[in-house]
Formats: C-alpha cells, structure tokens, sequence
C-alpha cells in the first residue's frame, strides 16, 4: 500500500493547459474518485499519476518521494482501463500471469498468485477459457486480477464499468468495493457517473476544465456543495435552480424572495449576500420537495407538472413554475397526479443552497421579468 501526493501538478499540450495546477493527498488504503463531466481531465490525471503522462509542472510523491521522472514500470501501479486490454488469444490463466512472466517470475510463485487472484474475483471455473468465451463483467473481473497478481502499492480504475450495461455496472460496483474492503489496497477510481463517485468513494474529487472543484467524503458534497457546479453534479435527480433576491439582512442570514407561481414568498436562509438586492440562485434537492402543507419558514410554489415517471417505490415529476422555471419534484411511493395538474409544493428553509447567479443566468432572468417596453 501507498500514499500518494500531488503539489501545483500542471500538464500542457503545447500551449494548451489542460490540468491547472492539482493538489491533493490520498492516504493510504483510501478509495479516492476522480469524478466530472467529459473533458475535465480526469483521465489525464490519473494517466500523469500511472507515468503514462508526464508531469509538466509540478510534483507527484508517492510515499513521501518524488516520482516525476520515475518510469510507469517502476511505480508499482496497476492500471484497470475501460477497454479490458486482454490478449484475445491467451486463456483466463495466460491474460493474468503474462506480466509476471515478463518479470521473469518463478513459476510457482505464478501459479498461486493467479489462483488467489482467481478465487477472490470468482474466476476458478472460468481459467481455461478465452476472453471472447467471457461476458463483459467477466472480462472486466480478469482484468482486474491481472492487476491483483502483481500486488501493486496502488490501483488505478480508468472508467472500468462504462462498457457494461446497467445491471451488470450496478454488480461490479459493488464488487470492486468489496474488493476494497479485503484488500485494504490505495485505489484511485476515474468515473463520468456521480452515483458511482457516491457509492463506492472514501473521498470524492469533483473537477471540471482541469481544476479541481471540491474534495470531500460524498456526504459531505452532498450536504454542504461549495458551489453550484459540485451542487448540479452530485446528486441524482440533479439538484434544481431557482432564482432569488435578498430582501433583507440579518444576524441569522439573509430572507429572500423566491419567484413563483405566487408571486414572491420569503423565507429565511443562511448565504454569503450582504446586500438587499442582491440576485442569488436558490437549490433545494428534488428530494427535499414535498407535496403536502408547509409549516412556518417552509417555501411554498405552485408548479405545473408536465411529466410523471412513477417507478413504483418513487416518483418523480417534472414540473414547470410560472416564470417558466424548471422544477423537479422526487416522492416516495405512488401518488395520484396526471400531466397538466397544478401542485403545490413546499420545502424547508433549512435544506435550501445559495449560490451566486452567473452573468448569463442574470441576462436570463432580466429577460425573463423585463416588460414589453423594456425590452425594447
């Protein structure tokens, strides 16, 4: 096992910066995900912290020493890509113990490494075939133990379950979590899927453009997002937006006023706003939102709903306010609604997000509010 450490890692494609300026610790037996749209550089990251990439600034420690101009071969990582990378005319046996043929390992000692490796990921019955012989989760499983066979201080998954449908991605989750758990092995997970992130991370990295965003344990994210991007990220149904406006200051936060379908309601919520007049954007989970009556310091809106998805034991509508504002709304159970009803809902004030309006949602909703004369 290993910990690993990254200082002001930058990596430039000429003069393109891709990843600006990473830090970040990961201790030791600690499951660490590398989550963020597509193109945020995830899997440049985790390719600078394998040796596949070089570092262009920066440094990258693993056990305290500096590995920059450290091969791949010599970090003692494994890597666990999304493609499986096995050899089609090799066995289950063959695929995991060729690395340490070419290491010139005893043979002995290559046999019952591969039969560990096989026991554990439930591969014994499976060693004589070939990989085209295999389903997905299967090929993904060998691929793992020829990872496990070379007792690496550090494993790195480079979206492994993409290629898998959704119940076999749900199975080899948990899989490679309880993988996690009998190894007590470094892992560095790269995944586009926050639910994956949430369910198997010990720490998530939340990045976008080549920055990182937030760290954090998943709960932690979910609970306190330190700004609207990780907010709209983590969590599924993503979190919904709504615009808002400081009406008053005081010692216990700030109230606003929330546009609705009633108009404005206030509601007392804690935020950074210091002035009345101040534009913010309100989140509140689709989770949060009930249909029922509301108690004093609950927000109340009347909502439009356009669709209804009833999962049997959830429900979700999708919903539109007066404004034209977006809203999902996430029960539990089945309820009696249609498409074309008008709801009310009401959440608490103590589940409600501020964050900052960007320049274009500030254009939006001006234009949204302007009258036809304003407008020009």
């Amino acid at each position: 096992m290993a910990s690993l450490e990254l200082k002001g890692v930058v990596k430039r494609y000429g003069a393109s910066t891709v990843i600006h300026g990473v830090d970040l610790a990961v201790e030791d037996g600690e499951f660490v995900v590398f989550v963020g749209p597509s193109g945020c550089g995830k899997s440049t990251l985790l390719r600078m912290i394998s040796g596949l990439e070089a570092v262009s600034e920066g440094d990258l420690l693993l056990d305290g020493h500096r590995v920059n101009d450290v091969s791949a071969a010599q970090r003692g990582l494994a890597m666990v890509f999304q493609s499986y990378a096995l050899y089609p005319h090799m066995s289950v046996y063959q695929n995991m113990a060729f690395g340490l043929e070419n290491i010139a390992t005893p043979r002995s000692q290559i046999d019952a490494k591969v039969q560990e490796a096989a026991k554990l990921l439930r591969l014994e019955t499976l060693l004589d075939r070939r990989p085209r012989q295999l389903s997905g989760g299967q090929r993904q499983r060998v691929a793992i133990g020829r990872a496990i066979v070379r007792e690496p201080t550090i494993f790195l998954f480079d979206e492994p379950l993409s290629n898998l449908d959704a119940e076999l991605r749900v199975q080899m989750r948990t899989e490679i979590t309880a993988l996690h758990q009998r190894l007590k092995t470094t892992m560095i997970y790269v995944t586009h899927d926050q639910v994956e992130a949430m369910t198997m991370a010990d720490k998530i990295v939340v990045l976008r453009a080549g920055r990182v965003e937030q760290i954090g344990a998943p709960l932690e994210l979910y609970n306190a997002p330190g700004n609207r991007f990780v907010a709209g990220f983590i969590g599924s149904p993503r979190m919904n937006f709504l615009p808002a406006r400081v009406t008053e200051v005081g010692q216990d936060g700030v109230r606003i006023a929330v546009a609705g379908s009633n108009g404005s309601a206030i509601i007392p919520v804690r935020g950074r706003a210091t002035e009345v007049g101040h534009d913010l954007t309100l989140g509140i989970r689709p989770e949060h939102i009930e249909l029922r009556k509301g108690d004093e310091g609950e927000l109340r809106l009347t909502a439009t709903i356009e669709l209804l998805e009833q999962l049997g034991a959830t429900s979700f509508l999708y919903c539109t306010l007066a404004d034209g504002t977006k809203l999902t709304v996430q029960v539990a159970g089945q309820i009696d609604r249609h498409a074309g009803d008008r709801i009310e809902v009401w959440f608490p004030s103590s589940k409600a997000h501020l964050f900052e309006m960007t320049e274009a949602e500030l254009a939006l909703d001006r234009l949204k509010h302007a009258t036809p004369d304003s407008r020009g």
